[in-house]
């Protein structure tokens, strides 16, 4: 459990009183500016004081004697007005009665109901209710007294009682007021004005009656530059709750160096249960180096005492550097950690995020992330949502040859807990924009080139060790180290020779595993010949060329007939040459026919009258139709055995005569528009658009085998609709059991998938349809609102950061309250399972339980990642071999319902739900609440997540606005032993 007060105790608020640079620690270096901005709150503009003078006091006219006297060369004018004024001429003392009494010597203007001017010792004493003193050289903002005011206009000094004035910072007003001041002007050094005020208070709200203040006893601010108080105690209305030695706020804008304030609080001093380890975050300095860069460093601690497996007890270091030159097109940051556990385990993390345009055709981008030990970064995280975040890398350099456009990059990933990486490197291509070689020719070549790695991989193996005997000749073993690596190439040179498309392709793949397998090897002669073998390492090539010609359409508006020719493999599996292991690593090759085709695409539509404010339905129906050709073909035995296929039960020779149909039918409905103008389009909208893949059949198939004559192994339907926004619905079935090249095929459908999500609020259109049945005003829309990606500034998306793994920029972000009004709901179901295998194959089960042992103390992340490990079944799967008798993995079925929901009790309360139910485990998984109210002066979460199995983790947050870093922060996170 860890629960914290932070700014409770004096060690606590020393951090908080000493930290001049901890508001702006997550501040991004500033723009590249050679010079700096002029100080425009000393602008010299006569006009303007003028104007400001008008709001305090309006001047009777000047008559032509008062105006040559003020243009008068060498002198200094004085002038004043009131009711009454009596003059000393001895004294040389003036005495203004008045409602609105004023003097005014140079910018400096005295405003009260009573004003004792002393020209000689150049003192103001002004009394009354409301004194105001306007002095530019004490800052934009006025002086207020509400007793009694002394000044010297030349000295720029003055005595106050029962001050009021304000401090700007940042764009945030300072409200300080007090029963006994002074102040004093020293502009000649720029040191600006310094205040000290005794009794004082402090506030950042601008309410006659402010919601919180601070009251000191001796208050000192220097005017854009520090603001100090002490003692401070903090009032929430008329209530203290909370009693601070000092308080101390640096005011100088731009970035400042300065100590970075920890996340800590009375627990980690004074314990409050006997099995509390004390947590310390944060603990750093922040150094503001140029205009172009800054950085920070800091560490964090996790008590060692009553250590447990998996919590030994940490320190953490972390380190950020950030850079911008603008005028360099160049932007960036590095930041690193180095974790070492007590128990001597230790884990580094890298993080490098880079932006360069070195030219308006060539940019550099760069987000890498790499940690030397996945399991510590799994297991010292706190969130039981961010252990299963991926470490994902990527980069990619773009560039102009010519016309051509060069792209080069790749990507990497690591998996916390997981030793496996996936790296995908290089990613090159090479694209050509459309060539003019003649009027009558053009031309388009375009080359790309990858290499996907899977290495270390931890799961779906069927020999996970190696057996052997050791130096003593004693039977041992080791773990297997088992890698996948997959290279493909292609390159495309299509021609079109006026109204001909000539395709023109060559492809290579390349696949290897590095990974014991069994497979059924079978005779290619002879199909009742089987024999099981084992391979160290598999490995399939396929080079191919394929090439065609779509010749003109024919009947476009109505049938659209598109004929084409083309050249294709027999076997549409496989490439023209094939190598593998089972061939000995020879290149053996097929045979190529021609293949006549034919497709038509007519769309059938149909008009119906509409009603209410429809008016009309219009019904469309696309078939995709195709038939196509080939004589019958021939293969090899030597391509048979390389592939590992029989030539009894093979179908891909046969000629073809096949049939396909595609569907895809849109129902919309064109709503009557309130524009009457002549420009004005019709509204539609899509009520219901649903499309069907191909689905094909072969005469001459079902001839042969006297069996079902479908050739198409999948097929799936997606649906959408325009009354929800983001709905989308699909279904995927599988149609065959076994392969559809083999007469044992067995026409079976047998559903895999289901997928539906869609998101819901009150200005969706089904809603706005049932608002107008009943007569009621619709909203107007808000494009907040009817947004369906989640935002950046959702709380838990601010809470759960992926990325970067390392720095401490990523992890300062905290809550904030949603700006969308109304209501938003998000649903999504899922479902997927795998065809039951049939036959004597081998079968490798998928157990995801092994790779989820390193949480012993932790059931919450251990019941997580079952969750996340067996939704991302299908990418943890290593490659297969690509040819017939390899194993199949089975992974386990997946049936799952999610739901997020976000919603605004009041205009400043917002609340957030997330849940999910799996259907296979009939339970409901993690849940997730939030609740956030943001006040005037201050914003506050409450945020719960719980387990399926009970276990729970609670924060409450609420911190000042002005002053982030002064909160009081409450965690919770309980974790129990998992007993399996």
């Amino acid at each position: 459990m860890r629960s914290s007060l932070v700014f409770a105790g004096a060690l606590a608020l020393f951090a908080y009183a000493t930290a001049s640079a901890q508001i702006r620690t997550v501040t991004p270096p500033r723009r590249d500016t050679v010079r700096a901005r002029p100080d425009t709150s000393r602008r010299d503009t006569t006009a303007a004081d003028s104007t400001k003078q008008k709001d305090l006091i309006k001047w009777n006219p000047t008559d032509s004697v008062m105006q040559a006297l003020t243009a008068r060369p060498g002198y200094e004018a004085t002038r004043y007005q009131g009711d009454r004024a009596i003059f000393n001429v001895q004294t040389r003392t003036l005495n203004l009665l008045g409602k609105r009494a004023g003097v005014e010597r140079g910018q400096t203007l005295l405003v009260a109901d009573t004003i004792t001017y002393n020209d000689s010792t150049k003192i103001l004493v002004a009394r009354g209710d409301t004194n105001v003193l306007r002095d530019p050289s004490q800052g934009t903002a006025d002086v207020v007294s509400r007793g009694s005011m002394a000044y010297n206009v030349e000295l720029h000094r003055g005595l106050v009682k029962n001050i009021s004035t304000s401090i700007t910072e940042t764009g945030l007003n300072w409200f300080v007021g007090g029963k006994d001041a002074a102040f004093v002007s020293d502009t000649s050094r720029g040191h600006g004005t310094a205040f000290y005020v005794r009794n004082g208070s402090i506030t950042s709200c601008d309410d006659s009656i402010p919601d919180y203040h601070f009251e000191a006893k001796e208050i000192k601010m220097v005017s854009k530059n520090i603001m100090v108080a002490r003692p401070a105690v903090l009032y929430i209305g008329e209530v203290p709750v909370m009693w601070l030695p000092f308080i101390f706020q640096d005011m100088r804008s731009g970035r400042r160096s300065g100590v970075i304030p920890p996340r800590f609080g009375v627990s980690e001093l004074f314990r409050n249960s006997p099995t509390y380890r004390r947590h310390v975050e944060n603990l750093g300095y922040y150094f503001a180096i140029s205009d172009y860069m800054d950085a920070q460093i800091a560490l964090d601690w996790r008590s060692g005492a009553r250590a447990s497996d998996g919590d030994p007890g940490w320190v953490r270091i972390n380190g950020d550097w950030q850079y911008r030159w603008l005028n360099r097109f160049l932007s960036g940051r590095m930041a690193m950690f180095h974790h070492a556990q007590r128990d001597g385990s230790s884990n580094t993390g890298l993080s490098w995020q880079h932006s360069q345009d070195f030219s308006q055709d060539t940019h550099l981008t760069a987000n890498l992330n790499y940690v030397t030990n996945t399991f510590i970064q799994r297991t010292t995280t706190f969130n039981p949502a961010q252990v299963l975040a991926t470490i994902s890398s990527q980069a990619n350099y773009q560039t102009k040859l010519g016309p051509a456009q060069l792209s080069l990059g790749g990507s990497s990933s690591q998996h916390p807990g997981r030793g496996e990486i996936d790296r995908t490197f290089p990613v090159f291509s090479l694209t050509a924009p459309t060539i003019g070689v003649a009027k009558w020719l053009d031309w388009q070549p375009r080359f790309d080139f990858s290499t996907n790695e899977q290495l270390h991989l931890d799961q779906g193996g069927q020999f996970p060790y190696r057996f052997f005997r050791n130096a003593q000749g004693a039977p041992d073993s080791a773990k297997l180290d088992r890698n996948t690596r997959q290279t493909t190439s292609n390159f495309s040179t299509p021609l079109r020779i006026g109204g001909f498309n000539w395709s023109n392709s060559f492809s290579l793949s390349d696949r290897e595993n590095d990974d014991p397998v069994t497979i059924v090897v079978n005779d290619p002669n002879d199909s009742s010949k089987k024999n099981s073998r084992v391979f160290a390492k598999t490995f399939v090539t396929n080079l191919d060329w394929q090439t065609g010609i779509s010749l003109p359409s024919l009947l476009h508006g109505s049938l659209n007939l598109a004929p084409s020719i083309s050249f294709e493999n027999v076997d549409g599996s496989s490439g023209f040459w094939v190598r593998s292991n089972l061939s000995g690593g020879q290149f053996v090759h097929q045979s190529k026919r021609i293949t006549a085709n034919l497709g038509a695409s007519p769309t059938l539509f149909a008009l119906f009258p509409g009603f209410g404010s429809i008016t009309r339905f219009r019904h469309s129906i696309t078939p995709l139709i195709s038939f196509s050709y080939a004589p019958a073909g021939s293969v090899s035995t030597e391509f048979l055995a390389a592939t590992n296929r029989s030539r009894q039960g093979f179908l891909g020779a046969l000629p073809r005569n096949q049939i396909s149909l595609g569907l895809s039918h849109v129902l919309e409905a064109k709503m009557r528009s309130t524009d009457t103008s002549s420009t004005a389009e019709p509204r539609k909208i899509k009520i219901l658009s649903m499309t069907f893949s191909s689905l094909g059949y072969d005469i001459e198939r079902a001839r042969k085998t006297h069996r079902s004559g479908f050739v198409t192994p999948n097929l799936t339907s997606n649906l959408s609709s325009d009354l929800i926004p983001g709905f989308q619905g699909g279904i995927g079935y599988s149609l065959y059991q076994g392969d559809v090249l083999s007469d044992t095929a067995r026409f079976k459908p047998f559903r895999e998938t289901i997928n539906a999500s869609f998101t819901l609020n009150s200005q969706s259109g089904i809603f706005g349809a049932i608002t107008r049945v009943f007569g009621r005003a619709v909203p107007q829309k808000n494009p907040q609102i009817e947004r369906v990606e989640p935002s950046p500034d959702d709380a838990l998306a601010n809470r759960i950061a992926a990325t970067p793994v390392a720095g401490i920029t990523a992890r300062n972000r905290q809550y904030s309250v949603p700006t969308t009004q109304g209501w938003q709901a998000t649903l999504t179901y899922s479902s997927s399972r795998q065809r039951p295998p049939t036959g004597n194959g081998i079968v490798i089960n998928q157990d995801f339980t092994a790779q989820c042992q390193i949480y012993p103390v932790n059931s919450i992340a251990y019941q997580r990642c079952l969750e996340e490990a067996a939704a991302n079944a299908s990418s943890a799967v290593p490659v297969t071999t690509g040819i017939a008798g390899s194993p199949f993995i089975r992974t386990p079925p997946r049936d799952n319902l999610q739901s997020q929901m976000s919603f605004h009790l009041t205009p400043k309360w917002s609340g957030t739900w997330g849940t999910n139910y799996d259907f296979q485990a009939r339970k409901f998984g993690s849940h997730q609440v939030t609740l956030q109210r943001e006040l005037h002066d201050w914003r506050a979460i409450f945020a719960f997540t719980q387990a399926q199995n009970g276990n729970f983790a609670f924060n409450f947050f609420i911190a000042l606005n002005a002053e982030p870093d002064l909160k009081f922060n409450y965690d919770k996170q309980t974790y129990r032993p998992i007993t399996r």
